[in-house]
């Protein structure tokens, strides 16, 4: 029998108190690669702000994505305080993901295409309004996923919405970093030929088996909604939104893209819908060991069973402080 699985990080401790938490260092870690055009006058906005604030600051400018994780590392051991990520979805799951780990606080500037997370806890997308948050927020706690014990903030997937992020960045290098590159580089992932997975599951201590194209766990009820899924009640629970698409052809995988377009996705036929805390995943089809998951839209090879799981109040995240009100 599957037990239940532990978190291979701790619960953080309570939020350090305002007072405490004005005295810690704070590093910034911007990621020059992210998705706003305008990184240069972002990255001058951001070091007016944090300048001004008179606050113990260190912004590093990350070149190379391939070495975001270490130097995040090693900038939480050199100077542990709260740790800011500024940058798309990538640079916020490398970033908290330390912070996660070291039980630091994590502070949001958001530099991506559609700032999921930022968006839900409130956090201006105007990158010095986002600046000014990190040094005069106060903590909130947020649930986090977690996949084989890697964090996730926003959504994790295997399958074919896992092929579709792959072949977009493939045909991102090659023709451009744009909304209309992504919208044809799906179109033409949709029509090959996709191969569907046989797994069997246990959501929630409930075993089910399914021949699926694609499985994807929700995390963010912003983009539950917008995508016309009543699945972001079970974000609001503190669960995942779990989404299984059986196998289908082409022609009702572009009906299925239409109605995710038209936030609409709540009325198709082939989608199977669920909420859970913790999700085993085996796979019935290959002798392999290993799968191809996609984290926040990062590609990483993890081994089998998967253990996909809700972490509540994981995460210390600084949102805008909310005004004393005064008698």
């Amino acid at each position: 029998m599957l037990t239940q699985p532990q978190s291979l990080h701790p619960l953080p401790p309570a939020p350090p108190p305002a007072a405490d938490l004005r005295q810690l260092p704070i590093t910034v870690v911007m990621n020059a690669g992210s998705g706003r055009e305008d990184k240069s006058e972002a990255g001058a906005a951001i070091e007016k702000v944090l300048s001004a604030s008179g606050r113990d600051v260190e912004l590093l400018i990350v070149k190379q994505p391939r070495e975001l994780s270490t130097l995040v590392r090693r900038a939480a051991e050199r100077r542990p305080g709260i740790l800011a990520a500024a940058g798309g979805d990538g640079t916020l799951n490398a970033v908290a993901s330390v912070a996660y780990a070291r039980n630091l606080p994590f502070a949001v500037i958001p530099l991506g295409t559609f700032n999921y997370f930022a968006r839900e806890l409130g956090i201006p997308l105007d990158p010095a309004a986002a600046a000014q948050v990190v040094v005069e927020g106060s903590i909130r706690r947020v649930a986090i996923g977690e996949v084989n014990g890697r964090v996730f903030l926003n959504n994790a997937s295997i399958g074919l919405y896992r092929r579709l992020l792959e072949w977009r960045e493939v045909h991102k290098r090659r023709f451009g970093r744009n909304r209309f590159v992504a919208f044809v580089s799906g179109l033409v992932t949709l029509m090959r030929e996709h191969r569907p997975y046989r797994l069997a599951l246990q959501i929630d201590g409930h075993p089910l088996t399914l021949s699926t194209l694609t499985v994807f766990f929700g995390r963010n009820a912003l983009q539950m909604e917008q995508l016309g899924l009543d699945e972001a009640v079970c974000v609001a629970r503190g669960e995942l939104a779990v989404l299984a698409l059986r196998e289908v052809g082409r022609h009702d995988l572009l009906a299925l893209v239409l109605r995710g377009a038209l936030a609409r996705l709540e009325t198709a036929e082939n989608l199977r819908q669920y909420c859970a805390l913790t999700v085993h995943i085996e796979r019935l089809d290959e002798g392999t060991r290993h799968i191809r998951v996609a984290l926040d839209g990062e590609l990483i090879d993890c081994e089998l069973p998967l253990v996909v799981r809700s972490v509540p109040e994981a995460l210390q995240v600084l949102v805008p402080a909310v005004p004393e009100v005064r008698a």
